[in-house]
Formats: structure tokens, C-alpha cells, sequence
């Protein structure tokens, strides 16, 4: 069972007087990710909400964006002004003003509310307390629609490399077909090419099959085919699974491509080089799809 890393989900709950949307987006990643975008009233709770996410992704970037529609309760906030900060503005401004004689300085109340260290602001607890309650749940709802949407897209990316796996097995058995049926006379041959080329030269015969075995042996792919169908078997099992396998398909299909490129450079049947071209082309299109999945 896929799961893709590419996902979107929103959630809108509302209780009382409390309405919170929330929207989440995934990407592809190597690792997990998360990037939070909370109301400021909801500053310093991230490790909640990091966790309802791992609850759903265990790999792929994801982001959540917690969205305060509304709230007609009680203030949000308890807002208050830091006296001695306030003392101490007001006494820079009489110096500054009695540098100015005979002009006086002359400064705006709204101009103090852009000074952000003279407001205290402080969020009023119960309030916070119903926030973040909507807030998790809304945030629930969007990774439960967002994890719906990877599965979704995570069945098509499945059938797709299932197939291509299936061709490949298929390519794989040719290969298997033809380098089982090439390995008899090839010994033959390499005696007679050696036996022509030797023309009248005495010839160890014990010593020339020593070196023919060698050189068949060389060439033999019989270990990479049985690696590369015991690679098959262990991606099959994995597509199966319920647990996230993106990784360990993308590891495993490395070691498909050593195998192949291992044939490739053994093979002196030209039939099995076309054939291994087929199936590194496979490969490649199954690689591009695992890029996707958790």
C-alpha cells in the first residue's frame, strides 16, 4: 500500500464562538519536514501541532497553515502599558524638547503603538485554551483529508510501478532464457577460436580448459539474475506493505541498476546487451516514480 508525498487537506471547525481553518500541503522530501504557520495567539504551541502531523507523514515536507476566522468571546488579550517604559520615554522627550527652546517637540499618542516594547501583550488564558482546542482539531481534519489525498495519488503511482516491475521480471526472464541456453557452447567456441588460432602450436588441453572455464566463468551472470529477481520479490512484498517503504525502494532499486550494469559489462550475447537496455530504461521510470512515494 503507496502512499504518495504529495498531498493537500483543509479542515474548518467551529465550537461556539471559536471558527479555526485550517489548510495542509505536502511535497516531496527526503526526509520529514514541517513548516507552521500559526495565529499569534497560538505562539509557542508548534510541538502540538508537529505531532497531530507526524500522526499522518512520516516522510515528505509538509505545510500547515492555522487560520483565527473568528471570535466574538471575550478579548483575546490582556493589553497594558510597561510604566517604567513609559517613564522613561517621556523623560527622553523632555530633553530632547528643552534642546529645542524657544520651538517645543510636539509627538502623536498613536506614534507610542508602533513602539512595540511600551505594549504588554499578554493572551487572556481561557480564550487561548478555546483557540488551540478548535485549532488541533481543524488541523486534525486538514491531515486526515491531506493523508486521503496521498493515498489517492499513492494507488495510481502503485499500479503504475507494478506494471513496470512486471515488465522488467519479464525482461529479466529473457535475459535468464538466453544466457542459460548461450553457456553449453560456449566453451565450444572458445576452444575452436583458440584451436584456430594456435593452428600448429601444441596445446595443454588440461591447461586450455583450465583457462576457458576461467574465461566462461568471467562472463557468467547467473548470481546478478538471481540478485535482481530476489530484488523483484522484495519490492513486491513491499509494495504490499502498510508501513512507509519510499526509502527502502529507492535503496533496493539502486541496487537493481549495480546488478544490470554488472550483466552489461559480463555479457558477450548480443541479444542479452540489447535486453539489458530494455531493463535499465524500466528501471529508470520506476526510480522517477519511487521519487514520490512515502
Amino acid at each position: 500500500m503507496l502512499y504518495s508525498m504529495t498531498g493537500y487537506g483543509q479542515g474548518v471547525v467551529s465550537s461556539d464562538d471559536v471558527v479555526i481553518f485550517a489548510e495542509a500541503k505536502s511535497v516531496n522530501s527526503r526526509f520529514f519536514e514541517a513548516s507552521l504557520k500559526l495565529p499569534t495567539i497560538l505562539s509557542g504551541t508548534d510541538a502540538q501541532f508537529l505531532k497531530i502531523i507526524k500522526n499522518y507523514v512520516s516522510r515528505g515536507k509538509v505545510y500547515l497553515s492555522v487560520h483565527l476566522v473568528k471570535y466574538s468571546g471575550s478579548s483575546l488579550w490582556n493589553i497594558s502599558v510597561d510604566e517604567q517604559m513609559l517613564d522613561a520615554y517621556a523623560s527622553l522627550l523632555e530633553q530632547i524638547d528643552s534642546r529645542l527652546v524657544p520651538e517645543h517637540t510636539y509627538v502623536s499618542l498613536d506614534r507610542f503603538l508602533t513602539m512595540s516594547d511600551l505594549i504588554i501583550k499578554i493572551p487572556e488564558e481561557e480564550a487561548q485554551k478555546r483557540v488551540f482546542r478548535v485549532a488541533l482539531s481543524a488541523t486534525d481534519e486538514a491531515m486526515k483529508v491531506l493523508r486521503k489525498s496521498r493515498r489517492d495519488e499513492g494507488k495510481l503511482l502503485q499500479r503504475d510501478i507494478q506494471k513496470r516491475l512486471l515488465d522488467a521480471k519479464l525482461l529479466v526472464r529473457k535475459i535468464k532464457k538466453l544466457h542459460d541456453s548461450y553457456s553449453p557452447s560456449r566453451f565450444k567456441k572458445l576452444r575452436e577460436a583458440i584451436e584456430t588460432m594456435a593452428d600448429d602450436i601444441e596445446i595443454d588441453q588440461i591447461r586450455l580448459a583450465q583457462e576457458i572455464a576461467y574465461i566462461a566463468t568471467k562472463s557468467d551472470c547467473t548470481e546478478e539474475i538471481i540478485r535482481l529477481e530476489t530484488h523483484f520479490a522484495r519490492m513486491d512484498k513491499a509494495i504490499k506493505s502498510r508501513k512507509p517503504v519510499g526509502s527502502m525502494l529507492n535503496f533496493t532499486l539502486q541496487e537493481c541498476h549495480r546488478e544490470t550494469n554488472t550483466i552489461a559489462s559480463k555479457t558477450d550475447i548480443p541479444e542479452v546487451s540489447s535486453l539489458v537496455i530494455d531493463l535499465k530504461e524500466q528501471l529508470e521510470r520506476i526510480k522517477e516514480q519511487v521519487q514520490n512515494i512515502e
